[in-house]
């Protein structure tokens, strides 16, 4: 004979002390005997009821996930970083020597400087340097000069046997004197660029 709970109508054996699903201690009367037709009709209308055993939980991975996508990000930067330090030392260390062998010896060049400096201007008594330098000091004292340059050493590329040696400075009216030569330090000779340099030059 089928027995059920008065409490949650569960079916339970003869035999049972409490219900299987809500633990009702069995009634001093005893647990309800039921007909086997009723039965059928209650299983069949009854809700299913849950599981009392309830499944993990799903752990949310999508934190671990994002952080393991930043953590790749990162190291493709740095991959990235590195590999573009390593690109430009290799440049350097390759074109460097090559840049070194155009570039003329600088006690080569301040010689030639001097030796033009020295050289005789268009003036009597005068070298190229002096000369140079009163053009200035009458600037100055006009009040046209503006700014001084003074000499300068520009590198002709290509080569390290050939240098432009400047001397310039600006006045008030924005123009600029500049004398240019062209300097041959192998064989130790200067042509004029420039017109002022053409001007002074013997």
């Amino acid at each position: 004979m089928t027995l059920t709970c008065p409490r949650c109508s569960t079916n339970v054996s003869e035999d049972a002390l409490y219900c299987s699903y809500c633990n009702l201690p069995k009634p001093k009367s005893g647990f309800s005997a039921i007909r086997a037709e009723d039965q059928h009709q209650q299983q069949k209308h009854q809700p299913a009821r849950p599981s009392k055993s309830t499944a993990p939980a799903k752990i949310d991975d999508r934190p671990r996930r994002r952080q393991s996508q930043v953590h790749d990000l990162s190291v493709a930067k740095l991959a990235g970083v590195a590999v573009i330090v390593l690109l430009a030392i290799g440049g350097y260390v390759y074109f460097s020597p090559l840049a070194r062998s155009y570039e003329p010896e600088p006690k080569t060049v301040l010689a030639a400087l001097d030796t033009l400096k020295r050289m005789p201007s268009n003036e009597e008594g005068l070298s190229i340097d002096a000369r140079l330098n009163r053009d200035l000091e009458t600037s100055k004292r006009m009040r046209k000069l503006v700014a001084y340059q003074g000499w300068t050493v520009k590198r002709v590329d290509g080569t390290k046997s050939r240098v432009i040696l400047i001397f310039s400075y600006d006045e008030v009216d924005r123009s600029r004197h500049q004398a240019e030569w062209l300097a041959d330090l192998d064989h130790n000779q200067f042509t004029p660029q420039s017109e002022l340099a053409v001007s002074i030059s013997k």
